[in-house]
């Protein structure tokens, strides 16, 4: 009788485990016919940007909407990554895709490492380098194993805060 106890309770811990781990498809959606409809107000804006900035910012509204519906992020990352490389120079995509993959840090870590590694860091797309550096610091901040990374990027970040030197 003990054993048919213990495999009972274990099997419940099991059951308890399986339906924690499976909870998020149990709930509703977020955004469902509303984040449909931004998204796809944000792919037709993507389709009419004139400029690489327009093209950038309406890349980022669909990243947006794709982040808040929920499920895989994977769709967001590349909206994200399209916008940074559309207009390299602007910090506003690092930040949106900062605050759209902020539940995936892994995801936003790999995401700012390509942007950091795509150009130089000065010039024009210093803006971009000093948000990119910044949000990798915040991501590493969070975790006691990279610590030493979090100080890095800090250091990183205030080296480019610097003014250039002249060049003459």
């Amino acid at each position: 009788m003990t054993w048919q106890l213990a495999l009972a309770v274990a099997a419940a811990l099991f059951g308890a485990v399986i339906v924690w781990r499976v909870r998020p498809s149990f709930g509703p959606r977020r955004a469902g016919k509303d984040g449909r409809a931004a998204l796809a107000a944000a792919r037709a804006r993507i389709l009419t940007a004139a400029t690489p900035a327009e093209r950038a910012l309406a890349l980022c509204d669909a990243g947006d909407a794709r982040a808040a519906m929920g499920g895989r992020l994977t769709g967001a990352l590349g909206y994200y990554l399209r916008a940074m490389r559309s207009d390299p120079t602007a910090a506003a995509p690092v930040v949106r895709a900062a605050q759209g993959l902020a539940r995936r840090p892994r995801m936003l870590e790999s995401l700012l490492w390509r942007r950091l590694g795509s150009s130089a860091w000065d010039g024009p797309n210093r803006a971009s380098a000093i948000a990119a550096l910044a949000e990798l610091e915040r991501v590493y901040a969070r975790s006691l194993r990279n610590r030493s990374r979090a100080n890095a990027m800090r250091f990183a970040h205030a080296l480019l805060q610097a003014p250039e030197p002249k060049r003459d």
